[in-house]
């Protein structure tokens, strides 16, 4: 295969931080969701957001990293600490200085 320099990983912290957030998400195609997994989704989400997904259905949930995340976490699966097993602490500690996106 011919090495592509568009998909090369970003280097630094930031690039590490991607990359095992990647992993992380990746983990999901392994998942089965089922109509109460949904369900249980929809029922976490604002009104507004529950309506738009609940139209869409769960094929299509299987697309949103939210409902990824959801269905990793019920499982076990933290985030967190997923992050924080596979990160160099220093690494670990700019991503935990990171913003949140909802500041």
């Amino acid at each position: 295969m011919k090495f592509r320099p568009e998909f090369a990983r970003p280097s630094g912290p930031l690039g590490d931080v991607a990359f095992v957030t990647y992993l992380y998400y990746r983990e999901a195609r392994h998942l089965i969701p089922t109509p109460a997994d949904f369900a249980a989704w929809l029922a976490s989400l604002p009104g507004a957001a529950r309506g738009r997904m609940a139209a869409r259905g769960l094929a299509a949930a299987r697309t949103s990293q939210a409902f990824n995340r959801f269905l990793l976490e019920k499982r076990g699966h933290s985030f967190t600490d997923f992050m924080a097993a596979r990160l160099k602490p220093s690494v670990l500690a700019f991503w935990q200085a990171l913003p949140d996106e909802d500041s």
